[in-house]
């Protein structure tokens, strides 16, 4: 009879435990990441030879929850946060593009165009030489604060992507706290379990992470590399640069020396950024340290050692020595970071590295090959030789994440975007590709105001397509311009003094730029057979068109992937959250089983009564 009394008192605890969890789980119905709980009833173990049980144990509650599901919710809500930040950063850059008829950067290109137009149909006019003037500087000043805009975005992501890491790391610590306090427990606190996946979640905004709760030990993953483990392990995220200087090799492409025949009277250019250059004469003399032994000598330059006579003239060059460093070949560098040149006693070829490291110190470099009659003052050919792009290495400013020393790969998350878009080398870098582009317009624009030959009706256009025009147009007169110099948006230069001195023909050279549509902006000779062939307005206009192709794509992406969390979190929803009606359904079959385990007590209690009645 007492063990029948003891089923009951186990029915009644039962009953009210989970009439408790009820109240608990309708108390925090729109509380946000709470998952509703179900308390586990279970008969109670066989200790005895009673045939009809021990009753029913309460003791643990359980979350409702798919694991399944919360891992693709994690996913994909990295995937949208990814794309979301993504849209945010080009739609910013997208508005520094905007444009009205009569104001931005193409409004100020007509004008400039305009400009020239003005002063040719009258040449002596004061106020037409002085608007274009105007026009130039202004043309400069335009595209100069677009780059300006565009780069301070950049500073902006580099520190936002600051102030996201140090929020990761906050998490991270907060997830390490939460895993300490469950150790105490021998089961796992449904509060503490919620508050760890609203952790996570915040987490997966940031970053793609991955979770693992096997034979009960935790570990989280951001992008592969373990961060949490337990909770005494928290590795803290660390945000690394490195910056390579641009390095430009004149080779063959077996890696050999430029094969230049160089005579008497013959003259070698080196030309940088359409701004400043120098040369050597074959016969002339130098005084150089050609063997880096610490000792001048007075030489004459010749076939065997005109890279080293041409090293050191660029290197004592103002100018151009304070933007780059020439070298004789390749060099080994010390502990100290001293650069020697390996094979100093001969020539090897012509090694340009900039002086500063990363996109900011990008420049324009060529050598020219002038080959003159005996006299040495008439032209006979004229040749370029660019850098051999296998054997050269463009600039480079990375900027990467690494979890203790070890580099991270992120795959998705708001930092995603922002890390792509700080490292020169991806190639989902578009803040990079569109200065790049903007850079091509601005050396393309110094070029073809530089200088050109007048071919009878046509033109020779730009200092590069003269160079390399062979021996084609040696006889031909080379008319300096130098209007614009620079060979990027932040070094170009609108030279107005050298406005005076143009003559007619130079501003008819001038007007057809405006009508020209088969520039190249490649960054060498002029090929109006190439591909990517566009006038100066239509470059500018593929670049807007480029940006908001950009923007319209993210935002399609992000149109998808909007609807497909959504479509996974009210799948999870329905299955985790509280559902009122079905709680008060509970609450009713709760109470109903209270009332019932409350008489059956009341039962055996009359029953024990009977029994101690008789035995009186």
């Amino acid at each position: 009879m007492l063990g029948t009394l003891n089923v009951s008192q186990s029915g009644l605890k039962a009953a009210q435990t989970a009439v408790e969890n009820v109240s608990n789980n309708i108390a925090n119905e729109n509380t946000e990441g709470y998952k509703k709980r179900v308390v586990q009833l279970s008969e109670l173990e066989q200790s005895d030879s009673r045939v009809t049980g021990r009753g029913v144990s309460s003791s643990t509650a359980y979350r409702i929850t798919s694991q399944y599901m919360y891992e693709n919710i994690l996913s994909e809500n990295s995937k949208v946060n990814q794309y979301d930040k993504l849209s945010s950063t080009l739609g910013n850059i997208e508005s520094i593009f905007q444009e009205t008829d009569t104001s931005g950067f193409s409004a100020d290109l007509n004008r400039y165009l305009q400009a020239v137009e003005n002063l040719r149909s009258n040449p002596n006019s004061e106020v037409y030489e002085t608007t274009l003037k105007n026009e130039g500087n202004t043309l400069v000043e335009s595209l100069q604060n677009i780059y300006s805009d565009i780069e301070k975005q950049q500073s902006l992501e580099a520190e936002d992507l600051s102030a996201n890491v140090s929020t990761i790391n906050d998490i991270l610590q907060e997830i390490g706290e939460v895993n300490q306090k469950m150790g105490q427990y021998n089961t796992s606190s449904n509060d503490l379990l919620d508050k760890r996946d609203q952790l996570e979640k915040e987490l997966s905004m940031y970053v793609d992470i991955d979770v693992s709760t096997q034979n009960g030990e935790y570990e989280l993953k951001i992008a592969g590399t373990t961060a949490v483990r337990y909770s005494t392990n928290v590795r803290a995220l660390e945000i690394e640069e490195e910056k390579t200087p641009q390095i430009d090799k004149y080779v063959q492409d077996d890696g050999s020396n430029l094969a230049i025949t160089f005579d008497i009277g013959d003259e070698i250019t080196y030309k940088i950024n359409n701004e400043f250059e120098v040369s050597i004469t074959y016969g002339e003399s130098f005084t150089a340290d050609l063997n880096n032994d610490g000792t001048e000598t007075t030489q004459t330059v010749d076939g065997s050692n005109y890279i080293r006579a041409l090293s050191d003239k660029i290197n004592e060059t103002t100018g151009i020595g304070n933007l780059v460093k020439a070298y004789n070949g390749n060099y080994e560098t010390d502990s100290n970071g001293d650069k020697t040149e390996l094979y100093p006693n001969q020539d090897n070829f012509l090694l340009i590295e900039s002086k500063v490291d990363g996109p900011d110190g990008n420049f324009e470099g060529r050598i020219t090959v002038v080959k003159n009659d005996a006299s040495g003052t008439i032209a006979e050919s004229r040749s370029n030789y660019f850098a051999d792009e296998d054997y050269s290495s463009e600039s480079e400013s990375r900027t990467f994440l690494s979890i203790y020393d070890s580099e991270i790969t992120v795959k998705s998350g708001i930092l995603k975007p922002q890390l792509d878009n700080l490292d020169s080398t991806s190639y989902n870098n578009k803040i990079q590709d569109y200065k790049d582009k903007l850079d091509s317009f601005a050396q393309t624009l110094s070029d073809l105001t530089d200088a050109y030959i007048k071919d009878g009706d046509d033109y020779i256009y730009g200092d590069t397509s003269i160079d390399g025009s062979a021996s084609t147009y040696s006889d031909s007169e080379i008319n300096q311009l130098n209007l614009f110099s620079g060979g990027s948006v932040m070094t170009l230069k609108f030279n107005e003094n050298n406005v005076n001195d143009l003559e007619q023909e130079d501003l008819d050279y001038l007007a057809t730029l405006q009508w020209k549509k088969d520039i190249s902006f490649t960054g060498e000779e002029q090929d109006s057979t190439n591909s990517s062939v566009a006038s100066l307005s239509e470059f500018f206009q593929d670049i807007r068109i480029n940006v908001s192709s950009d923007k319209e794509s993210n935002e399609f992406l992000l149109t998808t992937q909007e609807t497909i969390q959504q479509s996974l979190e009210n799948t999870y929803n329905e299955l985790t959250k509280v559902d009122s009606d079905e709680e008060m359904i509970n609450l009713i079959k709760f109470q109903a089983a209270y009332s019932a385990n409350a008489k059956i007590i009341t039962a055996i209690d009359e029953m024990l009564q009977v029994l101690l009645g008789l035995k009186r």
